[in-house]
Order: C-alpha cells, then sequence, then structure tokens
C-alpha cells in the first residue's frame, strides 16, 4: 500500500508540473528582462556597431543625441562596412550605485566570427522616468 501511494504522489507531482507550471508561465504577466539595464546596453552597443544610430537615440539619453550624432558623422561612408561587420558585446560586470539610479556596466565587445577582442567598453546607464537609458555624453565608448 505504501509503494502505491508513493507512486501516485511521484506522478501526480510531475502532472503538476508538466500541466501546471506551463500554465502558469503562459497566465503570469510578462517580465520585464527584455527591458534589463544590462540587455539595454547590450542592444545599444550593437546599433552603435551596426550603425543603426536612430535606434541607439532612442536607447540613450535627450543629453547623449549630440554624441550620436557626431559619431554618425565621423563614420559617414563606413556605415555599410560596420553593418557588414558583426561583432558581439558581453557584459562583464555591472554596479549599481547607492541611490539605485545610475549603473555602470563593464564589457567587452568581440568580432564575432573571429573571436577577437576590438576593445573595452564603459557604459553608464541612469533612470531615467522609470526607463534605463544609456548616457554616452562624457563615455569613452566612441
Amino acid at each position: 500500500m505504501k509503494a502505491k501511494t508513493r507512486v501516485r504522489t511521484i506522478f501526480s507531482v510531475l502532472f503538476i508540473l508538466v500541466i501546471g507550471l506551463p500554465i502558469i508561465l503562459v497566465v503570469s504577466p510578462a517580465s520585464d528582462r527584455h527591458f534589463a539595464p544590462e540587455n539595454i546596453a547590450v542592444r545599444f552597443v550593437e546599433c552603435i556597431t551596426g550603425a543603426n544610430f536612430e535606434e541607439a537615440k532612442k536607447l540613450s539619453t535627450p543629453e547623449s543625441a549630440e554624441t550620436i550624432h557626431l559619431f554618425e558623422t565621423l563614420v559617414g561612408s563606413q556605415s555599410n562596412e560596420l553593418r557588414n561587420t558583426p561583432t558581439r558585446f558581453n557584459v562583464s560586470r555591472s554596479k549599481l550605485n547607492a541611490s539605485q539610479d545610475t549603473l555602470f556596466i563593464h564589457g567587452k565587445l568581440f568580432f564575432l566570427h573571429k573571436h577577437k577582442l576590438i576593445r573595452r567598453i564603459n557604459l553608464v546607464l541612469v533612470n531615467h522616468d522609470g526607463r534605463w537609458l544609456v548616457d554616452c555624453r562624457d563615455n569613452n565608448i566612441f
């Protein structure tokens, strides 16, 4: 009798995991993982290295628009070359300041096919009206 009870318990737990967990994941509200500050930093660097400056401006503070425009002007005719050179940005570490409104992200930019380090990038993200945005005014990303 104890063996049958144990087997039923195991099957009911497995049934709950197999059926219940997906239902909970589907019904639960969408998480903000896509808008996590580290993901914003990765998307920003991908936009800059892919010469998608309009999208990069959307991910940065309004004060950073001038810096991005300057970089766009300097890149000029190299835009197609940038778009055709795939890169990857890996976040090495991130540190939130004490007031929790500024995040410092340190990462490395690699050529995707060569796995060769291009440069180390330090980004500053600020919480601007509830959204994390890249502040690249006084930054050495470029």
